[in-house]
């Protein structure tokens, strides 16, 4: 590998150099560059920092970048700890044959990029997003973030780089890069809306996530200030076990049970009713039911059908990997914010209560 300094001259590059600057072993270098084997974030960081410094590229890649380009379009998913099963959720799978299907058109290729660090130790800046490697060192030609990404000191450098980047979810700068938005709090809004409007004045509200949801419940009740409106919010894990408990809990109080429950997890749709069933609740007679699907006629196939918002997954990722392509090929700016309807789906599983 040749690199150049100031331009000019070059000299060789090699994975001894690399070692050599990091101060660690040729072995523990060919574990970064491989993701093989146990190497600490430290470590890591220490490695990838020589190879910043020496525009160190693994020769893998190495012919393509002579040609500008690696014919590979990294995904990442900022998932939760407990994701084992998030991997294969509805959402993901739309996502990733969307994406699919744009890179074909251009003879691309897909590489899916996982998250190893966790979460507090990307928010507190001690360690990237395992995507920031492989867009900084060319790896891959562009990046696609197919959730809405932690916000970090990584990701507001390759923003401000304008570096071939589009992320899933609200615009986070106004004056720096690209996203796909499917107006989360909004349509989590008009569910709120719909079941305050069929007198619903108990409700619950359980999502994986706690931030995103807040801001909307909060304007929601102060909005209906004085209407005897209860509105509570729960978290939950992918551990079906402590899911149902939860639902026990919510349900088998005493006093003001909810009456409507607004779930973000399609596939635990059936689990939930059957559930309620044994605490001898019924949907929609006892509680009403309202959940998020990502592929279109996904609830009608429970019992009842359910009523849900429809988020086109497979649509937002179209929008985000055509968007990419156009920034590669210099015909979009890299401020540019484009927005996916999101609809309610009216189905069996609400019902309009007496006041």
């Amino acid at each position: 590998m040749q690199a150049c300094i100031a331009g000019i001259f070059c000299m060789k590059v090699s994975i001894y150099d690399v070692a050599h600057l990091a101060g660690v072993s040729i072995s523990t270098v060919s574990r970064v560059l491989n993701r093989s084997g146990y190497v600490s974030s430290k470590t890591e960081k220490k490695v990838s920092d020589a190879m910043n410094k020496l525009n160190f590229v693994p020769n893998g890649v190495a012919q393509n970048l002579a040609n500008s380009e690696t014919k590979l379009i990294g995904l990442y998913f900022s998932l939760p700890p407990d994701s084992s099963r998030s991997l294969f959720s509805t959402y993901v799978l739309e996502f990733i044959n969307g994406v699919n299907s744009v890179l074909v058109q251009h003879g691309f290729h897909l590489l899916f990029i996982n998250e190893t660090n966790e979460t507090d130790r990307i928010l507190s800046n001690q360690t990237p997003p395992q995507y920031y490697a492989f867009i900084k060192q060319k790896r891959i030609d562009g990046l696609i973030l197919g959730s809405t990404p932690v916000v970090c000191s990584s990701l507001l450098e390759l923003l401000t780089l304008k570096l071939p980047v589009v992320y899933i979810g609200e615009k986070l700068f106004e004056q720096a890069g690209m996203n796909v938005y499917a107006r989360y709090k909004q349509y989590h809004r008009e569910v709120l809306d719909y079941f305050y409007e069929r007198n619903h004045r108990r409700i619950a509200v359980l999502t994986m996530e706690t931030a995103p949801i807040k801001p909307v419940i909060r304007d929601f009740e102060a909005e209906k200030n004085g209407d005897d409106l209860m509105i509570k919010h729960f978290t939950y894990t992918n551990d079906l076990i402590s899911y149902l408990e939860l639902i026990k809990t919510i349900f088998s109080q005493q006093g003001d049970k909810p009456t409507a429950l607004l779930l973000d997890d399609v596939s635990k749709t059936q689990q939930t009713i059957n559930f309620l069933n044994n605490l001898g609740l019924d949907v929609p007679n006892d509680v009403s039911l309202i959940t998020i699907e990502h592929n279109k006629n996904d609830g009608n196939q429970y019992v009842p059908a359910v009523t849900s918002v429809y988020v086109p997954a497979y649509q937002m990722a179209v929008e985000a990997a055509t968007l990419l392509f156009e920034y590669i090929q210099g015909k979009q700016e890299t401020n540019r914010e484009i927005i996916v309807t999101s609809t309610i789906i009216e189905r069996n599983s609400v019902k309009t209560l007496t006041l």
